[in-house]
This record gives C-alpha cells, structure tokens and sequence, in this order.
C-alpha cells in the first residue's frame, strides 16, 4: 500500500497527531479542488495510488489513473480537467498500439522455416508500427513465397476517429538506400476496416470494404477516409502471387477518442465512514446527443480490491490458492505475488515440500470489496448531487469514470467532482426488509419496511430518521414500531394522517415526494434495535426494489444506505432466503398495460363556480420499458372524439394531470349529456385501453 496524503492534522502539546473528522467532510477533486485529478494535494481523506490490470496481461497490474493512457490531464484549455484524448489531425496512431494492448497478426503465414521462428514472424510485424530511426532494416516481407491471400490484421487497441491509411516498403517515404526494395509494393490488395462495435457473435469483425485495387502502380498506398470514421480493427489481404513487403503501416487519426477510462486513487477515510452525495461538473464540446459520461463508485474494507494468487507448475486445472506461500493463514499481498514467475520457461517458486509453484490469476476481490456500481444518472450533472449507492459504511472509496462519444467532434469535459464523507457512521450496518414480497400491481397495498440496526462500535452516531423510496407517492403512511434487542416493543406510534411534520412524541413525517417518503423517531443507538415503518402504495412494474437509507437529523445531507437482507420475521409467508427490498408482482408477466383508470368526479357542471368545473383523469401504467405512446380523448355516445385531452409519451408511472374542462377541441362548451374518456397505450408487444364515464350538466 502506498499511502501519499495524510489527514488533517492538529497541535496538541508540541506533537503533530491525525484527528479524526467529525463531522460531515467534503471532498473536491479537479478544478479548485482539495486534489487533482492524479491523486496530489490534501485532503480529509488519504490517497493510495489507483491500479489496473495491463491491456497486455491482466495478472500484471500497472500503476496509474489512465488505463491505455487515453486520458488528457494537462490540455492547455483544459488545465484541471479531465477529458479523453484528442487526436491531432495528422497524428499516426499505430504506433502505441502494443502498449495500448492492441496486436498485429498476420494469421495465414505457417511457412516457419530453416532459421524463420514464430517469435521472428511478432517482431517483425510489430516492427511495422514503430517509426523510430533504423526500423527499415527489418520488414514484412512475402519473397519467393506465395504471397496470394496473405492477411495482416491490425488492432489498434481502441476506437479512433481515422483519416488516412498508408502502406509502404521501405527506401520509399523513409529513404533507405540500403534497402532498395521501392519496386516491391502490392500489386492488388483489399483493405477493410472495421468499428470495434459491429462484430459477430463469436465477437470477431464484421468487415466493412474500404477499397479493392487490382492493378496498383503507386509504390506508396495512402488510402483518404473521407469523411473521417471510427475505426479499431484493419484487414489488409494480398490478391496477387506476386511477391512484396511492408515496411511501415501508418493510420492517421483526427478527434476525439470513441472510449476512455479514468479510475480514482482509492480514498481512506481512516476508519469506517458514510460515503455521502457525489457532485459533479462537467462540460460539454460539440454536439450533447452525441457524448456522456459515466460515473461508477465501489467501497471496501481494505485497501487493496484484487485477490493474488498461486498454482502448482505443472498440474492440469491447478486451483489458484489466494492465501500467502510465506503466511498461509493471510491473503497474498501484491509484493509477494510479484515474485511468482508467470511464464512458463521461468524458475518456479520450490516450498519447504518441494512443490513448484507460479504466478496465479488477479481477480476483483469480491468479498472486501462491492463491484463498481451501475452508472450514476447522466443528468445529475451539475446539480446538487446523488447518495452514493455503494455499500456503507466502509473505510475505502473508488470512482471510475468513462467517457464516450459517437461523434468525432463531441466528448464531455469532467471540471470537478466531489464526496461527502461522514465519520463515524450512523450504525456498524444496517439491513432492511419489505413485506409482502409478492402483490398485485396498481392497487393499495400495505407495506412493512423492517430495519435492524448493528451497534457494537463505540461512538456511533445513531440514527433518527429512515427514508424510503416508492414507485408513486405513497397513499398513506400508517405508524413505526421500535422492538428493541429482546423482542420487545419500546415505542410505537399511529399517524392519523400523512400531514408533513403533523405528529408529537419524537414521531414525525420527515417528508413526502412523489417517489420517496421518510418519517422520523428517537434515536436509536442500541444493538440489536428493529425499526418496522408502515406504509401503502401500489407498484407499477414485475420488479420493484424500495431502496432505503438512514439518516440522523443532526447531521443533514448525510446518508447510510440500508442493504437488503433478512431483517426480522414478518408474518407468514416471509422466508429468510428470498427476505430483502424487492417486491415482485407476476400479473405484470401477463403483459397488463394499464391499471386503476378513473375520472374524479364522474359529473361535471363547468358553469364557472369553480364546484366540479372539471374532470381529472387518473390512471397507472405498468410495464413499459422505455416510454410509449399514450392517447387520451373525450368521445360523445355516437363514437365521435370531442376532445383530444393528450397524444405523447408516457412511462410507468401513476398520473393525474388530464383534466377536462367541458369543452371540445375549438374551445366550445359541449351539450350536456353524458361523454366517454377513453385512455389509450401502446405498449411494447401489444396496446391497451380503458374508459370511463363522464356526465356533464349545467
């Protein structure tokens, strides 16, 4: 581990000493930030330096922010930022494809022969990439052989936006009279490229021509791509027997890179902390249809997230064995995996039984640490921020960022990103449960949210207050029980209404949205202590997950996500293996678009008085992946529509904002009598449609 910036520190009888934080602590990375982008400043929090794998070999870990190197940390209008790298105009990137962890093969060549080796077959290739001085004594050279169907595959090792292609032998572009082989170009070629996106199941190219000359008469082939295209793999194939050889392949690139990846050094909290909101600032260039960026977190509770290990030399689907050859009883540590030969030519590692052991395989650490979480909404960018979803608490935090683009001229510039960190936390771990598990979609159902809190570290902060999210605005939020470690209930209280701060005695609505709701109680600082919050609402999709967090009212803006598990009992029914936040609602498999459609009143006088002036519709839609098209009109008896009231897209969700006012679509008053409101969706693999009646009188 290697530790750099230490935390904040005070003066206390001549001796410098770390002091822990407490309180809730803000972190900014970049732009006027307490760090740059690479880890050096200072900091509430220490940095150990960010590593991943090799794009050559995945056991190798190298040292650094920028897999591949794709990242620009220093551009001059961009001096504290981040953002992907962007090629020159005229920039030959070939050369950097092997330390990209790209390759260059020429698969059809078997023809190993006298002194001619495999090994003399990769050198020479990778040679056609290098541009260094003294490279043309060495080229790719078909003589004397049958050179018909020769192949050279290139795999630049990422996407780039490309504009030229040239090929050449050598004494040509690079003067070489030492090597006068000018005369030996190809005489009849095809050339194809190929996106890195468009690739068949076997995840090999699907080729796209780029040009096919039989009767080539220019030494030197330069092939324009205009207008300029994202390209990661070329196919170079020989169409004649006749011989020849390549000295140089150079593609030429232009704009900003299709993919980037940026991971964070790992930040230590120096003990168990709540990992707060995530902010960031971002800029866009070019197009904003066309460029993201994604933001993902993982927490650990130590500081390294992969698993080293060791096998046996010589012995058929050996186990990789985690655990240290020096220390069995410990996990191998980084340093000690280096010095495990990995090829299979090198000295083995010979243990006090005389048994051979190699290099194993580095693998995510899985136990100590959560994977990278999906990526965080696009559109929180510059806004107030998101709870950061990974696991709490725990000690360690990492964030990685990655960049696309789909236009050569479009990518996203990250300014500044920040965390809020809390120490100590609210509670050693928090696990929650909702019950039941498995209801009916779009009616009122009666929910249980339980939570058991851990608290056996001293100096926790406690809790007060537990938020919960919902598919729609909650119907009514009916008490919270306290059952304290022995079973028994220690407070318990009953709202009469679902008024926002409307209780006494410590028990509080703390807040109600459309998509959330969150009640407060005393603190709870005990081991052991069960929080059981009561709720209705209905859900809208197959699987609907209530995710919650914890909260303590002293110290706003701070949250502790509370994880899925088997919390307590429930009633019948609530088995410990399927115990956790997700409710399932199967008739939503039955293919049910659309649920609980209404009109509130159901007779109508819109005369002025501002009683009953208006109809509001109300209904549900379920199941629908993506939003679909929704139509709602007004129609008299004899079928014809008097009012178009919406014709858009909608997803699930539950909606009350169609009113009608009495009147058709030219603004007239219709005659009263009684008309149908006829809700419409269109869903993926079939449509729906309810209706209902309305009167209208004067």
């Amino acid at each position: 581990m290697r530790a750099r910036h230490v935390l904040a520190v005070g003066l206390v009888f001549g001796v410098f000493i770390p002091t822990l934080s407490l309180a809730l602590d803000t972190v900014v990375i970049g732009e006027n930030g307490d760090l740059d982008w690479q880890g050096e400043g200072a900091a509430v929090v220490t940095t150990i330096d960010a590593e991943h794998r090799s794009p050559l070999n995945p056991n190798n870990l190298l040292v650094g922010n920028a897999p591949s190197d794709l990242i620009e940390f220093a551009r001059e209008d961009f001096p504290d930022n981040i953002l992907p790298l962007r090629i020159a105009a005229g920039d030959n990137i070939a050369v950097g494809t092997i330390d990209r962890g790209g390759d260059i093969r020429s698969p059809n060549v078997f023809d190993f022969s006298g002194t001619f080796k495999p090994l003399d077959l990769k050198e020479m290739l990778e040679e056609l990439l290098n541009d260094d001085p003294g490279g043309e004594l060495l080229a790719f050279a078909r003589k004397d052989q049958n050179s018909l169907g020769i192949l050279v595959l290139l795999n630049l090792g990422a996407r780039f936006g490309v504009e030229r292609i040239r090929i050449y032998p050598r004494n040509t572009v690079v003067s070489s009279p030492s090597t006068p082989f000018q005369n030996d170009y190809l005489r009849s070629y095809e050339l194809f490229v190929n996106d890195g996106l468009n690739l068949t199941s076997e995840n090999t190219p699907i080729w796209d021509p780029l040009i096919a000359e039989t009767d080539n008469q220019i030494e030197v082939i330069d092939v324009p791509i205009d207008p300029p295209r994202y390209v990661q793999h070329m196919r170079l194939r020989a169409t004649s027997p006749i011989d020849f050889e390549i000295d140089e392949i150079e593609v030429f690139g232009t704009g900003f890179l299709s993919q980037a990846e940026y991971i964070s050094d790992i930040f230590d909290a120096g003990q168990p902390a709540v990992w707060g909101q995530l902010r960031w600032v971002e800029e866009i260039l070019g197009d904003p249809r066309f460029s993201n960026l994604q933001i993902r977190t993982r927490t650990g509770t130590d500081a390294l997230p992969f698993v080293y290990t060791r096998r046996l030399r010589g012995k058929q689907d050996a186990e990789d064995i985690p655990f240290s050859l020096e220390n069995p009883e410990e996990e191998m540590t980084l340093a000690e995996y280096r010095k495990f030969p990995q090829e299979a030519g090198q000295t083995p590692i010979t243990d006090a039984r005389g048994r051979e052991w190699m290099a194993g395989s580095v693998t995510d650490d899985l136990i100590n640490w959560s994977p990278f979480s999906t990526p965080y909404p696009t559109d929180a960018a510059n806004g107030p921020g998101l709870p950061i979803v990974s696991p709490n608490p725990r000690r360690y935090m990492q964030f990685q960022v990655v960049f696309k683009s789909d236009d050569l001229e479009a990518a996203r510039v990250l300014k500044s990103l920040s965390f809020d960190l809390l120490t100590p936390p609210f509670s050693d771990g928090l696990i929650g449960e909702v019950f039941p598990r498995e209801v009916e979609v779009s009616k009122d159902i009666p929910f249980t949210f339980a939570v058991r809190a851990a608290m056996e570290t001293e100096g926790l902060r406690g809790f007060d207050t537990i938020e919960i999210s919902t598919p729609v605005r909650v119907s009514s939020i009916d008490g919270v029980e306290i059952i304290g470690s022995d079973g028994g209930i220690v407070a318990t209280h009953q709202f009469s209404n679902s008024e926002v701060g409307g209780s006494e005695d410590a028990f509080t609505i703390a807040g109600i949205a459309d998509d959330r709701f969150a009640v407060r109680f005393p603190i709870i600082e005990e081991h052991g202590t069960q929080v059981r919050i009561r709720f209705q609402t209905n859900v809208l999709t197959y699987s609907t997950n209530f995710t919650a967090s914890a909260q303590l009212s002293t110290d706003p803006g701070a949250a502790q996500t509370i994880d899925p598990g088997n919390a307590t009992f429930l009633g019948e029914g609530d088995e410990d293996a399927f115990s956790g936040t997700t409710v399932l609602s199967p008739a939503i498999l039955k293919g049910q678009l659309l649920g609980q459609m209404a009109v509130e009143p159901d007779l109508i006088t819109p005369n002025g008085d501002r009683i009953n002036d208006q109809g509001v519709v109300q209904y549900n839609l379920l199941s629908l992946s993506t939003p679909r098209p929704v139509d709602i009109a007004v129609y008299n008896l004899s079928g014809q529509q008097v009012r178009s009231l919406f014709d858009g897209f909608e997803a699930n969700g539950r909606y009350s904002d169609k009113v009608w006012d009495g009147r058709d679509d030219r603004g007239q008053l219709v005659p009263p009598g009684l008309y149908i409101v006829r809700v419409q969706v269109v869903g993926d693999s079939g449509e729906a449609a309810q209706t209902q009646v309305i009167g209208v009188a004067y």
